[in-house]
């Protein structure tokens, strides 16, 4: 018999425990219990009970700093499966919301918010514990690569990170470790399939011309092999309108691929359409591909104000495409990142040569330049997005 999910919600606001009941109502094998006081009043014993459940929820201002302090007692006492999401201002600062990540926060969710989208989140959690306690299937991580201009160069990194995050056993066996997918949704002008010499496939034109929902099957005939093991969905031959396809389709393919790879790299479409919102909430991270100019960094800054009001908790990194790392930053370099609000901690060189010997033979660099400093750069980029990512625990880098 399937074990019951017990829920905790530590808040003193009536609004924050309705919203909660609401959201969770229906649910089968689902019991709430509710602390009736801020997180920073629990005592010793409240706060060993409440870190023993599977999922906390609790309401917080990440600027008091009894709270904080509170989280991080919740935090010390939590099993190792247990998950906080945490309540909050929807004007909270990215400061602030990296803050609450600091001490322990699995995900921040702006308050108020709709019943629809608290009770998304409360089912992907639930899924997650599900997952977690039958050992069966995946929980791969989803990582979007995003452009700040046209031209910047997203795809070849789309398409490298893919390749590197296959992370092979060693140089003389061409087994991957890991299962990775790739995913083209610049539905439009899409080159992945170009990139890595994959005929276009009509799998994202069906959805949009068939009203299908991407269950297993869907995914399993629609995605083509590459001799390295990468899995491909192309974007298709024939252009299509943006908004062919919906949000639900999105979220579903995202499931389905999420279950069956360990990671999903989805290369997005400069285009903000509405259904991009599912793959900025259900992305473990956003990378940004910019360069330091002016516009490119105002652009960057908007996006990323875009994702952070959508996913609050959202990991962000900002890649510094054609321009190898400096030794020391110039003034406009550190303007740019006071802007962004955050480093610059991924560089990769300008190398046109190895990039377009890659292209041209339709396979990664790893292939065909594997010794250039932009392999190289990637192969870090690869290392350091692993470890950031719930999946480093199982992963070997």
């Amino acid at each position: 018999m399937a074990k019951v999910t017990s829920v905790m919600l530590i808040s003193d606001d009536q609004g924050v425990e309705n919203a909660v009941t609401l959201a969770l109502a229906g649910k089968r094998r689902v019991k709430l219990t509710a602390e009736n006081r801020s997180v920073s009043g629990l005592n010793g014993a409240a706060v060993r009970m409440a870190a023993e459940h599977d999922i906390i929820v609790f309401a917080t201002d990440p600027g008091n700093k009894d709270d904080m302090n509170a989280i991080r007692a919740l935090n010390a006492e939590r099993s190792e499966t247990s998950i906080f999401l945490a309540l909050t201002d929807r004007d909270i600062t990215l400061a602030r919301a990296r803050s609450l990540s600091d001490v322990g926060v699995d995900e921040v969710l702006p308050f108020p918010v709709t019943g629809d989208e608290l009770g998304r989140q409360m089912d992907k959690w639930l899924q997650k514990v599900a997952s977690t306690r039958s050992g069966g299937g995946k929980e791969g991580a989803v990582i979007a690569v995003s452009q700040a201009r046209g031209g910047i160069g997203a795809t070849t990194v789309a398409v490298n990170l893919a390749d590197q995050l296959l992370i092979r056993k060693s140089r003389f066996r061409k087994e991957p470790a890991n299962s990775v997918a790739i995913v083209d949704l610049d539905l439009q002008f899409g080159a992945v399939g170009d990139f890595l010499d994959v005929e276009p496939q009509e799998g994202l034109m069906q959805l949009a011309t068939g009203d299908v929902m991407p269950d297993q099957m869907w995914v399993e005939q629609s995605l083509a092999d590459t001799p390295t093991g990468l899995s491909v969905l192309s974007a298709p031959a024939d252009f299509m309108p943006l908004d062919a396809i919906n949000a639900k389709q999105v979220e579903t393919l995202i499931t389905a691929l999420r279950q069956t790879h360990d990671f999903v790299v989805i290369d997005m479409p400069r285009a903000l359409v509405d259904w991009i919102e599912p793959v900025v909430s259900m992305a473990d991270e956003i990378q940004v591909v910019t360069d330091t100019t002016v516009p490119s960094i105002r652009s960057t800054r908007r996006l990323i104000d875009f994702y952070l009001a959508d996913n609050p908790g959202l990991q962000i990194e900002v890649i510094v495409n054609r321009e190898k790392k400096p030794y020391m930053l110039a003034s406009h370099h550190k303007e740019a990142a006071r802007v962004l609000e955050r480093k610059f901690e991924h560089w990769l060189p300008d190398d046109p040569k190895a990039a377009r010997n890659a292209v041209d033979f339709g396979k990664p660099l790893s292939e065909v330049s594997g010794r250039s400093e932009l392999s190289k750069a990637l192969t870090q980029l690869a290392k350091a997005t692993v470890r950031r990512l719930p999946i480093a625990e199982r992963q070997s880098v």
